[in-house]
């Protein structure tokens, strides 16, 4: 109960500090950037509230999730980890809206940096979370042979937790450089990863089920 109060608070005041800020801001802002960090896109100011209001959409989403999971009787095992996703995520999620302003009014210079550098942490952080994660339907590495056998789930989670920290250390580096090689590294070590862990699942499945 403390953290989802604790974020519902953080929420209201990311949303209740937009207001004033609001009307100091250009009336077109930046809404992408390119892999070099520079914008490529604009919207209309009240955009901010698009990017403000998204992270209560997002914990709704948390909140709304175990309640409809048929393997909702093992959320309470892992209820700790759970709520730590959801405040790390959706406060991502409030960092990068402030970032977004504080780019519009020229306070932040390399966005790209900053979002890789948020990114990698991201990753390092879930990595850490994700061996303690308990089968579900909602959170996780969820590949057809994790969700057909809770051992290849446990095994899967457990090596991808490592993968993912490995991923997020390498994206912190990346941050401090930008250019083409810099996004292809990105670029093929996520889909390695990806790659990684379904083939995993596969042969976990294959060993632990005979």
């Amino acid at each position: 109960m403390k953290s989802k109060k604790l974020i519902w608070i953080l929420l209201s005041i990311s949303l209740l500090a937009t207001i004033p800020v609001y009307f100091q801001l250009p009336d077109q802002i930046p809404r992408h950037w390119d892999i070099n960090g520079n914008v490529n896109g604009t919207w209309g100011r009240a955009g901010t509230f698009v990017t403000a209001l998204l992270p209560f959409a997002f914990y709704l989403l948390f909140l709304f999730l175990p309640k409809i999971d048929p393997k909702r009787e093992n959320y309470p095992k892992f209820q700790k980890q759970y709520n730590l996703i959801a405040l790390v995520i959706v406060m991502f999620m409030v960092l990068l809206h402030w970032l977004a302003i504080l780019a519009a009014v020229g306070l932040v210079s390399n966005m790209g940096m900053l979002v890789k550098l948020f990114v990698g942490l991201l990753f390092v952080l879930l990595g850490n979370v994700m061996p303690k994660l308990k089968f579900n339907y909602f959170m996780g590495i969820r590949t057809p042979w994790t969700l057909a056998n809770e051992e290849v789930w446990r095994r899967t989670h457990r090596v991808g937790g490592i993968a993912f920290t490995a991923l997020g250390a390498l994206i912190m580096i990346l941050a401090f450089f930008q250019g083409s090689a810099s996004f292809i590294i990105f670029m093929a070590a996520t889909l390695g990863l990806v790659g990684f862990t379904f083939v995993y699942s596969y042969l976990a499945f294959r060993k632990y089920t005979k």
